[in-house]
């Protein structure tokens, strides 16, 4: 069995942990992820589009300092917003390209770095300390990303809705 054969299904991919592979997804498929019970909306390595070109931003370069007016490029964060926030900002968010997010109801701590947490360890982590709904990686070229979850009925749940067709994402 490839992985192609779980294309929009459910796998269990760690004790606990379920997966589906979601099949050409964009930005727009967020909107029916989020759960408004969850409090907290994590985006981890967001680019701006100016990632390779150099361009005028106001960036705090030091701590406790005024910001300063810089030519920057390749900048890249992680932020967090309370989930009624951050679904103001879908109309902008479903005109990026790709985006990795994760949806909880504590905000982690500061060692919680989600790039080098790898496996089974990386959920156990956000199952303990963020009580995580999901992690959702949406690709910034078209292709299959994931949606993880501890949550094996919200999973079935996005399957079972019938405003979304899994055969065309959007």
């Amino acid at each position: 069995m490839s992985w192609l054969d779980n294309i929009n299904t459910i796998k269990e991919i760690y004790p606990g942990q379920f997966q589906i592979i979601l099949d050409f997804a964009t930005s727009s498929f967020i909107k029916y992820t989020l759960d408004t019970n969850y409090h907290y909306v994590w985006v981890s390595n967001h680019s701006l589009s100016s990632h390779f070109t150099w361009e005028q931003h106001n960036l705090p370069l030091f701590d406790n300092q005024s910001n300063v007016q810089v030519l920057a490029r390749n900048i890249s964060f992680d932020y967090i917003l309370p989930t009624k926030d951050f679904i103001k900002l879908l109309p902008t968010i479903e005109k990026d390209n790709g985006i990795h997010l994760i949806q909880m109801n504590k905000i982690p701590k500061e060692y919680l770095t989600i790039d080098r947490i790898k496996g089974k360890t990386r959920y156990q982590l956000l199952t303990k300390e963020c009580d995580y709904l999901f992690e959702l990686d949406i690709p910034s070229a078209r292709d299959y990303g994931p949606i993880i979850s501890s949550n094996r009925q919200y999973l079935q749940s996005l399957l079972e809705n019938p405003k979304l067709d899994w055969n065309n994402l959007p």
